[in-house]
């Protein structure tokens, strides 16, 4: 089992079978001046416009966040992947993703601008025909028209293909009556324009654009855990009339708008969850080094150290595996036409195993993060004068909505035997687990750490193949083991991931590499475990007709790893931590 060493997969999937070379791998640090200076408008907007006013928005005044939404447009925030022939800017996706970081520092209204500017606009970009874009685009990028996306139904919510909304060809043909109710609509107490999904015939699954004033009937506002600073209610739909040109994309295909949009979505919501991580661990490290106890600040205490490593870890992988991912998707559409809707649909398609990867690996972060930062603040996280309450309540839908993450577990391996059929075989796993382990690379301060990366991709495919093997046609129903082996690829991708970026630093000199490379081996250090574990779920799992009694002993082999002195480790990275009073990469 060799590995190549290429500069960006020619699509996606391709990461267990080549190397991610440190110089080849877009880092945060690559992002340019000119996207950066994007960033800090939509900084200096959440600072100057959203933060003061957030209580309003907490009360349900949707007429404001109408305004914010427009004073945004202004700016040119809501416009950034619209095409430039329908008043957009045609960006890339590390630019949008870089914006919607800033504007994730408020989740409420970062979920009300990124519901509008992502599925609320992007399926009409992208399966749009150039009179729906003609009309719509434009409206949508000014903030005169705000966006929604209709998919989930009271039965069917991860099963999408089972919604009930019927639509039905009137006898002059002119229109489609829509008959149904959708649920969980962000945007939908004020929005104008819907994205809505239902079955033509009784079974050809399609989406429309829907206007509101076709007869789209919005309910309550939902009282929910958190984002309570945006609006999500069910939609009703009776008998509301469509017409036959705003059919979006084909009859029939809406599983492609729903599918494709969901992945585009996917992509950039790791930076988003980043953000969150960041500014918990801000708000922990400031909390930890004015709150005393026994006679000192608690960020001198151990147990708290061990706590904001562990958040500066997660901000620093998984910044590290977000921008992997869109660089390397960027780069491919670069090779084409990024107005090219085609191309870009079948780019993203290609790199949804590791658009849910980061789905799930980010949302986690984030949740462990903020379940953390309420830990440092002790008794006062618990309040709603502090900053950690809101941010735990808000965190918790990152785990559900884009798919859940146990939809997208299943997804990561299910995926990966669709891409490379042919990789993941009996025959696959045997060569997988034989192959010699590669040597340490010399070149590299995380040499040891580059070696366990190449075992863990090994073991990857290893377990994938003896899985497509010993249950055939059955592995769709074994969840369990669908869900540790998806979690060992995770790991494969952030180690990886990490290792690049902190070699990158270490490359151009970075100052902060050191403390790059202590957090790519903690990092690895942590994962071996994980690993291992699930490894081992998965071997004690297999049938008995599968055979190989020494699978076992081959699978722990490649999971083995030696460990380090982490402890010290974690207390050096907390260090800096509080040195730098907040996040310091």
């Amino acid at each position: 089992m060799t590995q190549t060493q290429t500069q960006a997969p020619a699509r996606g999937g391709q990461f267990l079978t080549s190397t991610a070379a440190a110089d080849q791998v877009f880092v945060r640090e690559d992002i340019s001046d000119e996207q950066r200076l994007f960033g800090q408008t939509a900084a200096e907007f959440m600072q100057k416009e959203v933060l003061p006013v957030v209580q309003r928005l907490y009360d349900h005044d949707w007429t404001l966040t109408r305004q914010l939404l427009k004073k945004a447009s202004e700016l040119d925030l809501l416009r950034l992947e619209i095409p430039p022939a329908y008043g957009g800017l045609g960006l890339d996706l590390i630019s949008a993703s870089y914006v919607g970081e800033q504007i994730a520092v408020n989740p409420s209204f970062g979920g009300s601008l990124g519901a509008h500017t992502s599925i609320g606009t992007l399926p009409l970009v992208y399966f749009g025909n150039e009179e729906q874009k003609a009309r719509y685009l434009p409206r949508l990028a000014s903030a005169d028209l705000i966006g929604a996306y209709a998919l989930t139904e009271p039965q069917a919510g991860s099963d999408a293909l089972a919604a009930r909304t019927t639509a039905t060809l009137t006898p002059d043909g002119r229109h489609y009556e829509l008959t149904g109710q959708k649920m969980w609509i962000t945007n939908g107490g004020f929005a104008d324009l819907f994205t809505i999904f239902a079955k033509v015939g009784g079974d050809k699954f399609t989406a429309f654009l829907v206007e509101r004033g076709m007869g789209v009937v919005s309910g309550r506002d939902e009282i929910k855990l958190g984002l309570d600073g945006s609006s999500t209610t069910a939609l009703m739909l009776d008998n509301v009339k469509v017409p036959v040109e705003n059919v979006l994309g084909t009859i029939g295909q809406g599983h492609k708008v729903a599918f494709n949009v969901l992945n585009l979505g996917r992509v950039k919501l790791g930076a988003r969850n980043m953000s969150g991580v960041r500014l918990a661990l801000n708000h922990s490290v400031k909390y930890a080094k004015e709150r005393r106890q026994f006679g000192k600040a608690i960020a001198e205490f151990g147990l708290i150290k061990q706590k904001l490593a562990g958040m500066a870890i997660r901000g620093f992988v998984g910044d590290a595996m977000s921008y992997r991912t869109l660089g390397d998707v960027d780069r491919q559409i670069e090779r084409g036409d990024r107005a090219d809707g085609v191309l870009v649909m079948k780019t993203i398609e290609g790199f949804s195993v590791e658009c849910s990867i980061n789905k799930v690996w980010t949302s986690e972060a984030l949740a462990w993060a903020v379940d953390e930062g309420v830990q440092v603040f002790g008794g006062n996280g618990y309040s709603r004068e502090f900053p950690l309450e809101r941010m735990f309540r808000d965190a918790r839908i990152t785990r559900i909505y884009e798919g859940t993450n146990e939809i997208n577990r299943m997804l990561v391996p299910t995926r990966l035997l669709k891409q490379q059929p042919q990789l993941f075989t009996a025959e696959g796993a045997r060569a997988a687990l034989a192959s010699p382990p590669p040597a340490p690379s010399p070149q590299s301060p995380l040499g040891g750490e580059r070696e366990y990366v190449a075992r863990l991709k090994r073991l990857s495919i290893a377990l994938v193949g003896h899985a497509s093997s010993a249950y055939g046609d059955g592995l769709k129903d074994e969840q369990e083991v669908l869900g540790q082996i998806a979690d060992v690829i995770i790991e494969t991708y952030a180690t990886e991931s990490g290792i690049a970026r902190a070699e990158k630093l270490h490359a151009r000199g970075d100052r902060r590499a050191s403390l790059a490379i202590d957090i790519a081996r903690v990092y690895t250090n942590d994962a071996a475990d994980r690993v291992a574990a699930a490894a081992r779920q998965v071997v004690a799992a297999r049938p008995p007709r599968a055979g190989d009694a020494s699978l076992g002993d081959l699978v722990q082999r490649l999971a083995a790893y030696t460990g380090i002195d982490a402890i010290a480790a974690r207390r050096r990275i907390a260090n800096a931590v509080i040195e730098a009073g907040r996040y310091p990469l």
